[in-house]
């Protein structure tokens, strides 16, 4: 795309007016903004693969994991499908708000408008596979009635996930300010970014917040139970014959009560 826009000239160093800033602009955002969508949908895909893994693993449901991919998979062929209608909406809409269809007719804008199709494109699926991936990894957090381990370990495979999520949300918001070169923010920009700001805070953050929560407070009971454990063994027999069970339990409290997510309460 950046080779695009160089040979169209809408790429160039001699910016001699507010309309070539902001195609310049326009140039260089979409197709850094394309290239980091296309990016983060990959990273997310092959996080989701591996926790999914895990989580089935965990749930001693391995052998569904295929039924979860073709899932997966089926929704992707559906998002691109989404995606595809709106790459070619978009940009119009976008041309018809701020006023730059009636210099459609000129090279730079028309290349420009045909280089916002793969970003809108690209966006769009960014959005609805972020959306979709997260929530199917929450479905497994009905966490009744399981072990304590369990428990820890399904929700840091949801909250890793959240977690690179955002990272690649982070790399977005860092490139976004290149549209803005040198000119104002248009109504358009703002109203887009806030509602995305708030739909992105509503399914990620929010959610992450909760389950760290609940991630604490499970390790915070493991912690405890493990303790419990260790001085009952402690008191009911020679602490040497017990050495080994009693250096398991307490390998156990240090891998899940003191992880890099949260650290539990030593009561001990």
């Amino acid at each position: 795309m950046i080779v695009l826009h160089i040979i169209g000239g809408t790429i160039q160093l001699d910016i001699s007016s507010k309309d070539a800033q902001r195609d310049f602009n326009t140039a260089i955002g979409t197709s850094l903004l394309s290239g980091a969508f296309l990016l983060s949908i990959r990273v997310i895909q092959k996080s989701v693969a591996k926790h999914l893994l895990l989580i089935l693993d965990v749930t001693n449901r391995r052998h569904s994991f295929w039924v979860h991919r073709r899932t997966l998979s089926e929704r992707f062929k559906m998002h691109l499908i989404w995606s595809a209608t709106l790459g070619f909406i978009m940009p119009i809409l976008y041309m018809v708000t701020e006023g730059v269809i009636s210099r459609i007719n000129q090279k730079e804008v028309f290349i420009v408008a045909v280089g916002a199709i793969p970003f809108w494109l690209l966006m769009s699926l960014y959005i609805f596979q972020i959306t979709t991936v997260n929530r199917h990894l929450r479905k497994f957090l009905n966490t009744e009635g399981m072990e304590l381990i369990v428990k820890i370990k399904m929700y840091q495979s949801v909250m890793t996930v959240a977690a690179i999520t955002i990272a690649t949300i982070l790399l977005v918001f860092l490139i976004m300010p290149v549209f803005w070169m040198n000119l104002s923010i248009h109504l358009f920009d703002m109203v887009f970014i806030s509602s995305l700001c708030l739909f992105l805070t509503l399914l990620l953050v929010s959610p992450l917040i909760n389950y760290y929560r609940k991630l604490r407070k499970a390790k915070q009971s493991l912690a405890s139970d493990l303790d419990k454990r260790i001085e009952c063994l402690i008191k009911e027999s020679v602490t040497s014959e017990r050495s080994k069970e009693i250096e398991y339990l307490l390998g156990l409290k240090e891998k899940y009560c003191n992880s890099n997510f949260t650290a539990c309460i030593d009561k001990g």
